[in-house]
């Protein structure tokens, strides 16, 4: 999923008021090359769930499935010297999430045939095993779009069986790695009925592993791909760590809550006290499908949009504050501001809540004024970074002010009566919401989801 996405969304808006930070490339390689680091020196981080989903429509066999992972990975590999795929945890995922995922699934219309229990579709629980996934009939593409109970298992034997092809062709050692985040390494063969352990399988465990092991889970890949990259930088500065010198990411997605997740990630790079520590650059490749343009024969081919983590936030930031050098106070204010801005650009669609009426084309104006001419708002949104849950809460009268300027930048468009109507109607779990969205793609998740606006089965274990 991500942020709402058309003419008037994040994506396409980003691309017109921040073109200077976009490059569209066929291939992750250019994309490396074009920024002139060498293999050795970059990482490539992928979303594993988006990578399953892409699977083209007619394919329904596990080897399928196996064979078409290969071929989205091999390219990763060839552009870095170590590729990570995320996936996420669905027993450490924030409930928000998983009763935005349940609301999701009752809309699912169901498309698995029904039939007697000695000729099923496929599994649609937990229960199964590599001789089911192997069975002639078996229709994996089934597990995966409409039994979300069937995806962790399915997920682990499909990693185990892609890391076991690359090993052995490529074999051990040789400079390069791949590890899946988020997967249990007894695959499918796990016991039935055996809790589910989430780990890391990789070419090279006894590194990857302890890298990438957490004290506290995180549930959504979406977060996973920035907390890798924040892992592997940690450990590029260890002399003799086997990704010494990486200074490159390339992260891998088509989710569009990436722009944001990744801008809050940048403003804390930027503020890093050295410059070797401020070498990092990350590059967003958002995957593009091959498009048949209607009405002729003309064909787009599939590329990546490629966005500049490092551009994009010096051009936000001059955007929002004005060009020229920042004072001390605006330049600490950045994150503050750029967390406005997320808040502000979640209102206008994304999993978690939408405020009818708003559109990020029309949005991006008003932060911009609200964070040049209303400190106040930028101060209250602060309160979201310190130790205090109860003081976050003030972060709601940051948002109000932003959702108020809005609606009265409506009032004056004769078009816009309808979305002035929805846009001045803003409820209190709509800003709670807001704020711990905000909150949230900054790397802090407050677990009392009703608190925050969301509905009591959120928050039910």
């Amino acid at each position: 999923m991500g942020l709402k996405g058309d003419t008037g969304g994040c994506k396409a808006v980003f691309q017109e008021e921040f073109a200077a930070a976009f490059r569209g490339c066929p291939r992750l390689s250019d994309v490396r090359q074009l920024v002139g680091t060498p293999r050795a020196e970059t990482l490539a981080v992928l979303d594993g769930n988006v990578m399953v989903m892409q699977v083209p429509q007619p394919l329904s066999t596990f080897r399928e499935y196996v064979q078409i992972l290969v071929s989205q990975i091999a390219p990763a590999i060839e552009a870095a010297a170590h590729v990570v795929v995320v996936f996420d945890e669905p027993q450490a995922i924030t409930r928000a999430k998983a009763a935005e995922q349940a609301l999701r699934d009752a809309r699912r219309k169901p498309k698995t045939p029904v039939c007697s229990a000695d000729l099923t579709a496929c599994p649609q629980t937990d229960d199964f095993d590599s001789a089911t996934l192997l069975a002639e009939g078996c229709n994996v593409r089934l597990m995966q779009e409409n039994h979300r109970a069937t995806r962790p298992r399915l997920h682990d034997a499909l990693c185990a069986a892609v890391l076991a092809h690359f090993v052995g062709t490529t074999g051990h050692g040789g400079g390069w790695s791949l590890t899946f985040d988020g997967i249990d390494a007894r695959g499918a063969d796990r016991p039935a009925g055996e809790r589910r352990v989430a780990g890391v399988i990789s070419s090279d465990a006894d590194f990857w592993a302890p890298l990438l092991a957490r004290a506290t889970p995180i549930g959504e890949g979406d977060l996973k791909l920035t907390d890798v990259t924040q892992r592997v930088h940690d450990a590029a500065l260890v002399e003799g760590s086997p990704v010494e010198g990486v200074v490159l990411n390339l992260v891998v997605t088509i989710d569009t809550d990436s722009f944001l997740v990744e801008l809050a990630q940048q403003a804390k790079r930027a503020a890093r006290a050295t410059e070797r520590d401020r070498s990092e650059l990350t590059v967003v490749c958002f995957r593009e499908t091959a498009r048949k343009r209607k009405g002729d024969d003309f064909v787009t081919p599939t590329r990546y949009l490629c966005c500049d983590m490092r551009l994009f936030h010096r051009e936000i930031v001059r955007y929002l504050f004005g060009g020229g050098q920042l004072r001390p106070e605006l330049l600490a204010a950045t994150p503050d501001a750029i967390a406005l801005l997320t808040a502000a650009l979640a209102c206008c669609g994304c999993d978690f809540l939408e405020v009818k009426g708003c559109r990020a084309d029309m949005m991006l104006p008003v932060v911009r004024d609200v964070v040049r001419r209303k400190p106040q708002a930028l101060e209250a949104m602060h309160r979201i970074f310190g130790a205090s849950e109860a003081a976050a809460h003030e972060a709601e009268r940051a948002v109000q002010i932003v959702l108020d300027d809005y609606a009265h930048s409506l009032s004056t468009k004769p078009r816009f009566k309808r979305a002035h109507a929805s846009a001045s109607t803003v409820c209190d779990a709509q800003l709670l919401r807001a704020v711990w969205v905000a909150a949230y793609w900054n790397g802090r998740e407050f677990k009392d989801c009703h608190r925050w606006g969301f509905a009591r089965e959120a928050v039910a274990a």
